[in-house]
């Protein structure tokens, strides 16, 4: 049998084909307001980490939406390429802020001391959850260091043509919103959502430590996507159907299959707007791998046998075969139909 390509290969075959012109190719004209969701406002994500590991067959494709979330989901989900889509523009300009830290940080201390604009005490070399958030929650905000890290970062983006030059404002001022709080960064800024350093600390349903900054493995597997231009933000939006038929013919294209779907809560929105069905259809059409997962979150308390005691969202994992049989057989008709008991 043949050896397969490189990715590289298949992702950029020729000097046309960059990470500029697959965003270009893919993305949709943005749909939705421009606001800033900076953090994820889900607190039980991570709770979903070894079920993910265990069930998502590795080296395929993730394809995910929203902001930080998706890094400690497709760390677990080990995917060969991922794409995060969102109806924002401003999403997209989150994760190139996030490719930027991740290039520029040998490490999650690195990392942390860029996002948060913090220098913090001695620690470990490899330190634990808890210590991370201690050392940053307790180390002051420096403002020259968050100049700094703006041209570091400028220098790592700008040659990637993704970028307007009216562009280059807001992606500063997301920067400083995140470093600004730091460890205490969260959804909008109201208390009812996690913070940061609650969601680096969080657990998966079996106890371990589960964010992708518990780990500097998991740390080092989301660094080495961004480093190979292989995770992917994308505008478009999942009610849409030529939103996600892009991607899908893209996948065929290059003979790649999806392992896991990470949705939040975005089919709630869905199923209010009457746009499912359609949805449903979009799903169907895409390229699955055998025993690929779609991610969902309820972000409303309900009554679930995996809603951890405490946290004020649930997320659970389904098989996307069988979803998509319970979908197209008009099982699903209400939001709490998509997380059976």
């Amino acid at each position: 049998m043949a050896t397969p390509p490189p990715l590289a290969d298949l992702l950029f075959p020729s000097r046309d084909a960059t990470f500029a012109s697959i965003i270009r190719e893919l993305s949709e004209r943005e749909t939705g307001p421009a606001a800033d969701n900076l953090v994820s406002n889900e607190d039980s994500y991570p709770r979903v980490a070894a079920e993910v590991a265990r069930l998502c067959p590795p080296g395929q494709v993730y394809l995910g939406v929203g902001p930080d979330q998706n890094f400690t989901i497709l760390a677990h989900t080990k995917p060969r390429l991922a794409f995060v889509m969102d109806y924002r523009r401003r999403n997209l300009l989150l994760h190139l802020v996030h490719k930027a830290l991740f290039t520029l940080s040998t490490n999650r201390v690195a990392y942390l001391t860029r996002l948060t604009a913090r220098r913090p005490g001695r620690l470990a070399s490899d330190p634990s959850a808890d210590d991370l958030v201690t050392a940053f929650s307790e180390a002051k905000f420096d403002r020259r260091l968050l100049e700094t890290t703006q041209a570091e970062m400028a220098a790592i983006l700008q040659p990637l043509g993704v970028l307007t030059e009216p562009e280059w404002k807001p992606l500063a001022t997301i920067q400083a919103k995140l470093a600004g709080p730091g460890m205490n960064a969260r959804f909008l800024a109201l208390p009812m959502y996690p913070t940061l350093g609650k969601l680096v600390r969080t657990r998966d349903r079996q106890g371990a430590p589960a964010h992708l900054l518990a780990s500097e493995d998991r740390y080092q597997f989301v660094r080495e996507l961004q480093q190979g231009d292989r995770l992917i933000p994308l505008v478009g939006d999942f009610s849409r159907p030529p939103s996600l038929s892009k991607v899908g013919d893209w996948l065929r294209a290059h003979s790649l299959r999806l392992a896991l779907l990470y949705v939040s809560d975005v089919e709630f929105f869905l199923i209010r707007a009457g746009r499912f069905a359609s949805y449903v259809e979009s799903l169907a059409g895409l390229p699955w791998a055998e025993g690929a997962q779609v991610v969902r979150t309820s972000t409303r308390e309900i009554a679930h046998p995996d809603r951890t005691p405490g946290d004020s969202s649930t997320t659970v994992l389904q098989s996307i075969a069988m979803f998509l049989k319970l979908a197209r057989s008009g099982a699903i008709k209400t939001v709490e139909d998509l997380f059976p008991r």
